[in-house]
């Protein structure tokens, strides 16, 4: 019983302190002034804000808004800098009241969809992380730094995928494919949730 349960959480990609670019908000917002061969067109605008008029209304029917966080990020050798001119996109959302835990699982892939459509529109884009925050403690206290979901994808990961009908089982078993072009990350809080237990059962094929 130990080593089965010990296997799947080997399996679990873990959000920690530090992992990819949730939990770190990249410091301030990217410069406009930033330079590149790039044509600005085939980037989304630099602020995650400015994406409002995008995706601002498919999130709220999800119970979501987007946050300040994130933005355009240069990802060049192994860095992680805010700037205008950078081809991953990060994104933060936020429940507008409260979350259940089975909205977060069925979050990751309803968020997914929402953005799907963010390689065709900007064609300079080369990946993006969207990332489902907590809940925001009550009396205005500030909302813990990790959030509870993760997706992370490259552009020729997203054109495989059929987002008409992609499950969440479908999005965990596709991040533990090789080689690498999804992610999904959860919060140790979420992987030892019945439910995703389940999830992840049925993503690996085992019982």
């Amino acid at each position: 019983m130990t080593r089965r349960r010990t296997r799947r959480v080997g399996l679990v990609l873990l959000l920690v302190a530090g992992a990819a670019s949730c939990g770190d908000d990249g410091g301030a917002p990217p410069a406009a002034s930033d330079t590149t061969t790039t044509l600005p067109a085939s980037l989304p605008p630099a602020s995650a804000l400015d994406l409002e008029p995008y995706f601002g209304a498919s999130l709220a029917e999800l119970g979501l808004r987007l946050t300040d966080r994130g933005g355009l990020i240069d990802r060049r050798g192994g860095g992680y800098e805010p700037s205008a001119t950078g081809d991953h996109l990060a994104l933060y959302v936020e429940p507008i009241g409260d979350r259940t835990q089975a909205q977060y699982i069925s979050g990751i892939r309803d968020v997914a969809v929402v953005f799907a459509d963010v390689f065709e529109r900007w064609p300079g884009l080369a990946s993006y992380d969207v990332c489902q925050e907590p809940v925001a403690p009550a009396g205005g206290q500030d909302v813990e730094d990790l959030p509870v979901t993760q997706i992370e994808i490259t552009r020729q990961q997203a054109a495989v995928i059929d987002w008409d009908t992609v499950s969440v089982a479908e999005l965990v078993g596709a991040a533990q494919a090789e080689p690498p072009g999804l992610a999904v990350r959860v919060s140790s809080a979420l992987a030892d949730d019945p439910a995703y237990e389940a999830i992840l059962a049925e993503a690996l094929g085992t019982p």
